[in-house]
């Protein structure tokens, strides 16, 4: 399944995941599939935001505050996490 996910998009993380913080990485296992996962510091600052339904573009005007990045590389590499993400049915698509 391909979800295309654009600056438009609103996200939110997927309920069925256990998330845990182990040193300075999140892992995550997804309860259904039995897979683990796991993101960096901003990777598991991005997982931390989508808690509640957020949209993309909010959510990279929010990473290029608090990480003081370029708005197009930020809004690049997001859309590569939330794509693989997505993939990976870690983060769902809100209509």
């Amino acid at each position: 399944m391909t979800t295309t996910i654009s600056l438009n998009t609103t996200v939110v993380r997927s309920s069925s995941i256990l998330a845990s913080s182990v040193d300075n990485a999140l892992v995550m296992m997804d309860i259904e599939g039995g897979n683990y996962f796991s993101l960096d510091d901003i990777g598991t600052d991005i997982w931390q935001r989508l808690a509640e339904p957020l949209k993309v573009s909010e959510l990279c005007a929010q990473l290029v505050t608090a990480y003081a990045v370029e708005p197009d590389v930020c809004q690049r590499d997001v859309l590569k996490l939330l794509g693989d993400l997505a993939m990976e049915q870690l983060v769902m698509v809100q209509d």
